[in-house]
């Protein structure tokens, strides 16, 4: 699906000035790319909130007529009570993928704010991607959470901590292990600043190193 900026615009403006618009957030990797680092093409839209009480049967409803107003059909739709998804088309075929989420109420560091945008902070994001590639092995969430430790203060263990207090089920043995997983990884993202590949591998090769010879046997 390729990225039309200006339809992200459309529906996050239109968004963000709803009654819904206080209670939500723009995160992942589209909030990290566009507001923060400018260093990849990222396609998805995720907003987040931690309001239980957010009705998304209405909310629903309400994201249907943003994209009948910015002339867009619904290709795909998934509709839960905690988890809303739509993949959108204009007339063109011009894509938009949206996704919508109830989170745990367990946030992490400031909000920012890009006009009528709610963006995520660097620390929800990092803490977010370090679970990222706990689950899945993904070189967008890899590269996200690398610029994240190259171009801010945040360290990875220190992003580690606050991701245990989000899944008690994360361990250092099996985020080494899937971090690991990075080097037989092949899909890599759009890139729109130059990467060094080998340098990248091997700074997640060295922290996975580091974290297995601090496990005491116990631990494994």
């Amino acid at each position: 699906m390729a990225i039309n900026y200006h339809l992200q615009d459309q529906f996050l403006d239109k968004f963000f000035m709803s009654q819904f618009g206080p209670d939500f957030y723009l995160t992942g990797g589209t909030a990290l790319a566009r507001f923060y680092f400018h260093h990849r093409e990222s396609i998805d839209l995720d907003l987040f909130t931690q309001n239980k009480n957010t009705d998304f049967a209405v909310l629903n409803l309400f994201v249907e007529k943003i994209g009948l107003a910015i002339g867009l059909k619904t290709v795909k739709q998934v509709v839960t009570n905690a988890f809303l998804q739509y993949i959108f088309e204009d007339i063109s075929g011009e894509g938009l993928k949206v996704d919508i989420v109830k989170d745990i109420p367990v946030h992490f560091g400031e909000f920012k704010q890009e006009g009528m945008i709610r963006v995520d902070s660097l620390e929800n994001i990092g803490t977010n991607k370090v679970l990222a590639i706990f689950g899945r092995t993904d070189h967008k969430d890899f590269i996200d959470l690398y610029y994240i430790l190259h171009q801010t203060q945040l360290t990875f263990d220190y992003l580690v901590s606050l991701a245990k207090q989000k899944d008690v089920g994360l361990t250092e043995f099996y985020l080494a292990n899937s971090i690991d997983q990075l080097q037989t990884a092949t899909q890599m993202p759009a890139l729109l600043r130059p990467l060094d590949v080998d340098v990248y591998k091997a700074f997640y090769k060295q922290i996975s190193e580091k974290m297995l010879s601090k496990l005491k046997p116990e631990d494994t």
